[in-house]
């Protein structure tokens, strides 16, 4: 289970920092002014790269939260091909400069975890998780990876284990493609071309359905009577 603590540099980029800050001393003893100031810029550029804020969740618990940085491609009404239902899919395309640690969009419990893309579809491989609520409401998580970021791209998760609102539970160095199905009568928050937050920034909300049925006024004198 991931922790809700982390610090404000993403440790799955500290063994680079470390290497580049061994090759920064050697540099400055060994090699000169040029090529320090070269490492120096690299390393700073990494540290920017590699930054991972603390976000503040939203109090509601029907949001369903971005589980990336990135900027709104298209929201489209699907069929789910992870999930047998229709689905409102939200594209977020994450650029190079954006926050690569991945959070989970609901709370709830990892009832199914995907390697490999469902039947029917060939464009390329893709990982997905499933996040279940305790009101059973369900959103499907797909991320798309290419050579380079299906080799780096870390999830801490296992199927069964529960996360919180919000919670930090992956990495996807570089950044990349990522769906969010979620359910087809979710009220959307966001519009195609909108940039968002992973974690604070509120993808849509969850709705609904009283149980309860409205007694009609004609039904409810007919019952006085």
């Amino acid at each position: 289970m991931p922790s809700n603590s982390y610090p404000i540099i993403a440790r799955e980029g500290w063994l680079f920092i470390g290497i580049l800050v061994l090759l920064l001393i050697g540099a400055y003893y060994y090699l000169g002014t040029t090529i320090t100031v070269i490492i120096a810029t690299i390393l700073v550029l990494t540290l920017y790269l590699l930054r991972d804020p603390e976000q503040t969740i939203p109090s509601s618990p029907l949001a369903i939260v971005s589980p990336v940085f990135g900027k709104i491609i298209s929201i489209d009404e699907v069929e789910d091909p992870w999930v047998t239902r229709r689905a409102l899919q939200i594209k977020i395309r994450m650029s190079l400069l954006d926050i690569y640690s991945i959070r989970s969009p609901i709370e709830g419990k990892i009832v199914n975890q995907w390697t490999r893309r469902p039947e029917g579809e060939n464009n390329g491989r893709r990982f997905a998780f499933r996040v279940r609520s305790d009101e059973e409401d369900e959103v499907v998580v797909v991320i798309n990876l290419n050579f380079l970021t299906a080799f780096f791209f870390r999830f801490y998760v296992h199927s069964g284990e529960r996360l919180g609102h919000g919670q930090r539970c992956g990495y996807l160095y570089f950044g990349g493609c990522v769906e969010i199905l979620v359910p087809e009568n979710s009220k959307i928050s966001i519009q195609p071309g909108e940039r968002i937050n992973s974690g604070s920034g509120i993808l849509a909300h969850l709705v609904h359905t009283s149980v309860a049925t409205a007694i009609h006024p004609e039904e409810e004198h007919v019952k006085q009577g």
